[in-house]
């Protein structure tokens, strides 16, 4: 049986064994109160049994161990293999690609003529472990892996980046079959939560607004279902809420915006609608001292067809109730003045940066967000057929950018009939308009047998968030430094470095440089 470890920062195949960043040693380092984090890659593996022990472990070290899982990628949909450019994409399909991280129960997936498997180890780091250099072993099935780590003196620091990632309690249903209400469904919904918030996600959308008319444009709301997910939310320590959407499009290609998916925005139905829910809304997020923790999405992704409407009715909205904050995705357009939290695409922030800046003159925040797009050359995103740096960059771009959050639609939207282990790049349907999603969009968490099986993408944006936080330690007592080291990796959304061993030099360079 041989081995290879390999960077956490890299993606790696069942097809494969060799890598930029293959060594001999697990050569690991981290932040107190972080993770350090390898791959383990093993060939002839006589079956798929696997023991694991470790020897000299320090005090204050907590070993995780997940077995590397592997997921098709059958296709880089919207990339033209004559077009293809460097990274994009990092391999042509059909593959498979060591993406899900399946809960270590002794074994391991053994797969090819080579006989491959693998390991991921998370290295917990306590908050209180003493900084220094720690040499130990990890022993598998005999084989005696050397492990250097390395404990900086800086600790992680608490959370100020906003995040989000949209996550679907009906999956639980579907995939796990299991019933609302019960024990089991409860149980696993906690362990999902508890990988969002393990990735430092600490928004959520939420839903649970009855309305009824009980004569003509007169309504009545019951909100006690939306208090109820907001509530089980805040019991796992989400603090951030991002309401129901006001209104949705008709079409892609119609300027109508609807009301509960019927009423006209613009109607005079619909200005009776506004005046009686959005005061009812804003009482009891008062009476429940959640105003100031929440935003609320207007019609998703206005686009050039609906733009007019779209800041009509934010200014409608806004006259209404000021006090509470409006954010919706969207890319750049005639929207100007419409919200309070723009959450414009990476490549679209890129390319209109002036103007999007000039709107925090008015006191708005900026975030950014990526979906299916950008799929443009350059542009990261989190895709399985993009390098694994283009996910770990993410927040990267907010420190350069100071952008205060992050968005993304899926953390577990599988699409009808998705088998997630075997599709990832599914139909997509949204109103009017039908596409294939591009390989990993709607998941970095997977349906596993015991629960959410994480991602190695997962983890690699929930390192990324930790970044952002020490990036912006960092810049409190030297600004410059902090800068001169994140321009030497990430200079804009579609000029990151994709060398591995350059990555590590700056990630080292910044926990060297909080810890003098």
């Amino acid at each position: 049986m041989l081995y290879t470890v390999v960077s956490s920062a890299e993606f790696t195949y069942p097809d494969r064994f060799e890598y930029p960043s293959s060594a001999a040693t697990a050569d690991v380092f981290s932040a107190r109160g972080g993770y350090a984090s390898c791959q383990i890659l093993f060939s002839g593996l006589g079956s798929p049994e696997m023991s694991i022990s470790f020897d000299g472990l320090p005090d204050g070290v907590i070993p995780e161990i997940y077995a590397l899982r592997s997921v098709m990628v059958e296709r880089n949909h919207g990339i033209d293999e004559a077009d293809r450019k460097p990274h994009w994409p990092e391999r042509i399909a059909p593959y498979r690609l060591y993406d899900c991280l399946r809960t270590f129960d002794g074994t391991v997936d053994v797969e090819g003529d080579a006989r491959q498997g693998g390991l991921y180890i998370a290295l917990k780091i306590d908050e209180n472990a003493v900084p220094g250099e720690y040499d130990f072993t990890l022993s598998a099935n005999g084989l005696t892996i050397p492990v250097h780590l390395t404990v900086y003196s800086v600790r992680l620091p608490g959370e100020t980046l906003v995040m989000i990632n949209g996550y679907r309690r009906a999956m639980l249903e579907k995939y796990h079959n299991l019933t609302p209400g019960t024990d089991a469904f409860d149980e696993t919904d906690a362990k999902y939560l508890a990988a969002l918030r393990r990735l430092h996600q600490n928004m959520m959308y939420v839903s649970g607004v009855k309305a009824e008319e009980v004569a003509p444009n007169q309504w009545k709301f019951d909100f006690s279902e939306l208090l109820e997910v907001i509530r089980s939310y805040q019991a796992s320590g989400m603090k951030y809420f991002n309401l129901p959407s006001v209104a949705w499009r008709k079409s892609w290609k119609e300027s109508t915006i609807l009301l509960l998916g019927r009423i006209p925005s613009m109607s005079y139905e619909g200005y009776c609608y506004l005046t009686q829910y959005l005061p009812a809304l804003k009482a009891v997020l008062d009476e429940n001292g959640l105003t100031e923790y929440c935003v609320m999405g207007v019609a998703d992704e206005p686009n050039d067809a609906n733009a007019t409407e779209f800041r009509a009715l934010c200014g409608l909205i806004h006259k209404i109730v000021p006090e509470i904050r409006l954010c919706d995705a969207m890319s750049y357009g005639n929207l100007h003045g419409a919200l309070d939290v723009w959450v414009p695409l990476n490549s679209e922030y890129d390319k209109h940066r002036a103007e999007i800046e000039s709107f925090r003159t008015n006191g708005a925040e900026i975030w950014h967000y990526v979906c299916c797009v950008p799929r443009e050359y350059g542009y990261i995103n989190r895709f399985m057929d993009y390098p694994l740096l283009a996910t770990r960059y993410l927040h990267w771009g907010n420190y350069k950018y100071d952008l205060t959050g992050y968005l993304h639609w899926a953390s577990n939207h599988y699409q009808p009939g998705q088998d997630p282990f075997e599709q990832n790049c599914p139909e997509h349907h949204n109103t009017d308009n039908v596409c294939f999603l591009p390989a990993g969009d709607t998941h970095i968490l997977y349906p596993g047998t015991d629960g959410p099986w994480l991602s190695m993408r997962l983890e690699a944006q929930r390192e990324s968030a930790e970044e952002y936080e020490l990036l912006k330690l960092l810049a409190k007592t030297d600004k410059s430094r902090a800068d001169s080291i994140c321009a030497s990796v990430f200079r804009s959304f579609r000029d990151v470095e994709y060398d591995v061993s350059a990555f590590t030099a700056a990630r080292r360079s910044l926990l060297a440089a909080l810890s003098e």
